[in-house]
């Protein structure tokens, strides 16, 4: 056969109508164990395997979930997505992904996600227009986004920003650091805008000032050059902290690498994330910890309760956050 097997071409193998067939093949569906051996074994040897989408549509539901990611170029993000993939799969869900290149491409993969007829969708990357969302409301499509505030009319889920900056603030203040700086990421997102107001706030609060600002836009070629040029600066900075992990990453190999500093004698340096290579021996970031786990159980919890058809007023879940301390820190009792 050089054309794809069809459920018409089992029914015929088999001997059996095309509705058993699809009873087969439709979990929970009766049919004799004669006749199911049979159809099996017809869908075997012709290679058949069914149209799980064009199933889906009959049954209002395609078990697709889609999910818009950014251009997966941050570390966090992609383990972020490795998580949720794997527990969508948990939920016999089948995870279609969307890459925007740009964050105002997000609103264009929304659109795009509804027309393969998804279950809902999870934005995990960028931010959408209002008009675009309230375009959104009339395919009754659940949405949620990950690493947002309250929205209108959609599900959000965040790590406590605010007090997971205001952990850094404490320690890098009792550790004896008075020359604080921040690496900034992309100004435009929502968690970078929390993080750096929040920080900032912060070391008010205790006394404290921001010595200095760098952009590193959440890259680690970003934060390597952000910290070479803070640390060469007439005033460097005895302390820096990162809105991301990966900033952190290239701040660290600046100071160490480039510019032959010790950490933290010289610099102490905070990210931000708790990323797999935080922990590795050549670098032992101290580092506020967004639990994935976490973030990803709420996620499923809010998209089976949707599912079910639970009438629920949207949900903001704010995920709580610790510090990490590793050795790029001063130990408090130094």
């Amino acid at each position: 056969m050089n054309r794809r097997a069809t459920a018409e071409d089992v029914a015929k193998a088999a001997g059996v109508s095309q509705a058993t067939v699809s009873r087969v093949f439709t979990p929970g569906g009766s049919v004799s164990k004669k006749a199911r051996e049979k159809v099996e074994k017809a869908a075997q040897d012709l290679g058949y395997r069914p149209n799980a989408l064009a199933r889906g549509l009959t049954q209002r539901r395609t078990g697709l979930i889609g999910v818009v990611t950014g251009d997966l170029s941050s570390l966090y993000d992609c383990q972020l997505l490795s998580h949720l993939c794997g527990a969508l799969r948990g939920e016999q869900w089948q995870p279609l992904l969307l890459r925007t290149a740009r964050s105002d491409e997000t609103g264009g993969a929304l659109l795009e996600a509804m027309a393969y007829q998804v279950d809902a969708i999870i934005l995990a990357a960028g931010s959408v227009p209002p008009s675009i969302l309230d375009e959104t409301q009339t395919f009754h499509t659940p949405i949620l986004m990950l690493g947002k505030g309250p929205t209108p009319g959609v599900d959000t889920i965040c790590c406590d920003n605010p007090g997971g900056v205001r952990l850094v603030a404490r320690h890098l203040l009792a550790a004896g650091h008075r020359r604080i700086a921040y690496i900034a990421g992309n100004p435009a997102a929502f968690s970078e805008r929390e993080r750096q107001a929040g920080f900032t706030e912060a070391l008010a609060a205790a006394g404290g000032s921001l010595a200095a600002v760098a952009p590193g836009d959440y890259t680690y070629e970003g934060g390597q050059a952000a910290a070479l040029s803070l640390l060469t600066s007439p005033t460097p900075p005895d302390a820096i902290f990162c809105g991301n992990d990966t900033m952190a990453l290239g701040a660290l190999d600046a100071a160490r690498h480039i510019l032959g500093l010790s950490v933290p004698r010289d610099v102490a340096i905070v990210g931000f994330d708790d990323i797999t290579m935080a922990a590795w021996p050549g670098y032992r970031l101290t580092t506020v910890q967004q639990p994935m786990e976490k973030t990803v159980a709420a996620a499923v919890s809010l998209l089976r309760q949707r599912l079910d058809g639970e009438d629920l007023l949207p949900q903001s879940i704010r995920i709580p956050v610790s510090l990490v301390l590793r050795a790029s820190t001063r130990p408090l009792d130094v």
